[in-house]
């Protein structure tokens, strides 16, 4: 068996079992102190997982390592790209026949044909803005936070890298608090020297916080404000070599300038939240 048909198996097989399991790409990430760009990469047949991996990945799943290496393992999937036309007529048979089943079976599904729809005219937007598919590596919620800030994606740049109608670079994360309240902010799975140089390099750092799928904020941080943390990182690097996605605590963010919602936004929805 040829590598990458190898690495096309085991990525068909994490992403069915993933799903059974009812992990998104970023519960999963968090779990396994990984990035969701590393888990989108192995699902994509992009990059080869390490024996190690393979071992955390059963254990998060709940299942034996030999179901993610078994050739013959066919679990749930779905398409991976938008492009993908959804379930079309005829429905196939509920497990369970009923008439209420089947009703709530033709209802889902019309839901589901609207919001399709939804998310193809999403998708359209997207590419305008670099973005290849919004159902992977959080894209809805980057194009979110692209349009608020005016950026768009650096064509040729691994990860959520941006740029402005200057040429400045920037930085962009996501973090969904609802999982985890204080798990910092993920980073690289492979830090090295080289990308501390980039991370240094960036105009700012844009980190949206989210609470599902809705954005609560946006903070602006300087690369100087968080050389602390790349200085102790690049000592480490010395000794150990490459880090694995070491985390940029909350606390850092939170020293960072507050650009959503502003000031004049945060009032007007505190005014609204309140009782009557």
């Amino acid at each position: 068996m040829e590598h990458q048909e190898a690495r096309q198996r085991f990525a068909n097989r994490l992403r069915s079992i993933r799903m059974e399991k009812g992990f998104t790409q970023e519960q999963l990430a968090e779990s396994l102190g990984k990035t969701t760009e590393h888990i989108s990469f192995l699902e994509r047949a992009e990059r080869s997982p390490s024996f190690e991996l393979i071992l955390d990945l059963a254990r998060v799943l709940e299942v034996p390592a030999s179901l993610l290496l078994d050739d013959q393992y066919t679990g749930a999937s779905r398409s991976d790209t938008v492009q993908i036309e959804p379930i079309t007529y005829p429905l196939p048979e509920p497990a369970h026949e009923s008439t209420p089943v089947k009703a709530k079976q033709k209802s889902a599904f019309e839901r589901l044909k609207a919001a399709f729809r939804g998310i193809r005219e999403a998708q359209s937007l997207a590419d305008e803005y670099g973005i290849n598919d919004i159902l992977q590596d959080n894209g809805g919620k980057v194009l979110q936070v692209l349009i608020l800030l005016g950026l768009r994606i650096s064509p040729g740049r691994e990860g959520n890298d941006a740029v402005d109608d200057e040429g400045n670079e920037y930085e962009l994360k996501t973090i969904n608090r609802s999982l985890r309240k204080n798990a910092g902010i993920t980073t690289h799975h492979h830090l090295n020297k080289d990308i501390l140089t980039k991370y240094r390099s960036v105009k700012a750092w844009f980190i949206a916080i989210y609470e599902g799928v809705e954005l609560k904020e946006i903070y602006k941080v300087l690369p100087a404000d968080l050389e602390p943390l790349f200085t102790q990182w690049e000592e480490k690097i010395e000794i150990v070599g490459p880090l694995n996605n070491p985390k940029i605590p909350m606390r850092y963010v939170r020293k960072g300038e507050r650009v959503y919602p502003s000031e004049t936004e945060a009032i007007r929805q505190e005014t609204f939240d309140l009782p009557e």
